[in-house]
């Protein structure tokens, strides 16, 4: 209980008056007005800024891809001229083709029944 009335007591001291915050807080509008275009600058600046570096990304990713796709088809041309080379290579150096003599007089038959036998034995035949 004596508490209590420490508490109430304490409480009930007057406080001086406080001062309302406009009092408190004296800005000239002139000050205000520059404050605010201070800040509004600024803010238009980072927001330039950020929009420079978006567009240049932009440009630069756009770049990027023309030169990707650029030399993908590099690539599949050369991948082409690779495969024909190999294959011609491949013919050329084979040892079975290099045994190989033209013929001098070929001789060519007609025929309308099958030139090839199948001469498997399968059950399925």
């Amino acid at each position: 209980m004596a508490q209590a009335i420490i508490n109430l007591s304490a409480s009930s001291k007057k406080r001086p008056p406080q001062r309302p915050l406009s009092k408190r807080i004296e800005i000239s509008v002139g000050a205000f007005l520059f404050i605010s275009i201070a800040l509004i600058c600024v803010l238009s600046l980072l927001f330039l800024s950020h929009s420079n570096r978006v567009a240049t990304k932009g440009y630069e990713l756009k770049m990027l891809q023309s030169n990707r796709s650029e030399l993908i088809r590099k690539n599949e041309v050369l991948s082409m001229q690779i495969a024909d080379l190999q294959t011609l290579d491949a013919m050329e150096n084979d040892s079975i083709i290099k045994t190989m003599v033209k013929a001098e007089r070929p001789l060519y038959i007609r025929t309308n029944t099958a030139v090839a036998k199948n001469n498997s034995t399968t059950p399925d035949s």
